[in-house]
């Protein structure tokens, strides 16, 4: 059986300045990772770029970026997660960590795009590296959920996680 990725968590945690990301599994792990604003600022650039590559709003190998293509896109993911509730909680009691249960930094990601998905590559300072794969609607949710944390920090991403309203206290967790 695979292993594939059950529940995402993303929690700005303001005594860090991190944002904390939760995985748990299909096959009952869960991996806690510290995310910085550098890690996060490279992170949603990659993913907005295979967002509007999978969306076929964008080729950079033949130089195409569709008119209105960061329009689009926004209409597109607000479209993809308006069913999601993301009040919903983390399912707490996974029966392993295999990096154990204190969150790990993230030093740096890569993203790539292999057969309508993006995989993920987080390289951990326990140097491992953490891999996941997200098809264009989990990436659509991901980027919403890093957007609304960061909206809880003054890390001021710009274009990367435009965000124009903030949500109401004690948002700050969403899954």
């Amino acid at each position: 059986m695979d292993n594939h990725i059950h529940q995402l968590n993303v929690t700005y945690v303001t005594a860090e300045d991190r944002i904390l990301l939760r995985l748990n599994t299909t096959n009952k792990e869960e991996f806690r990772i510290w995310l910085t604003r550098r890690v996060v600022r490279k992170l949603a650039r990659e993913l907005g770029g295979a967002e509007r590559r999978l969306l076929g709003l964008e080729n950079p190998e033949a130089g195409y970026v569709a008119p209105g293509a960061r329009a689009i896109q926004a209409f597109r993911r607000e479209a993809s997660t308006v069913e999601v509730d993301f009040g919903e909680r983390f399912e707490e009691g996974s029966a392993g960590f295999p990096f154990g249960d204190a969150p790990v930094l993230a030093t740096g990601c890569e993203v790539q795009l292999q057969k309508g998905k993006a995989t993920i590559a987080l390289a951990l300072a326990n140097k491992r590296i953490l891999s996941f794969v997200l098809d264009v609607r989990g990436i659509h949710g991901t980027l919403a959920m890093l957007q609304k944390a960061v909206a809880h920090s003054d890390w001021d991403l710009g274009q990367e996680l435009d965000n124009e309203t903030r949500p109401p206290v004690g948002q700050a967790g969403l899954h």
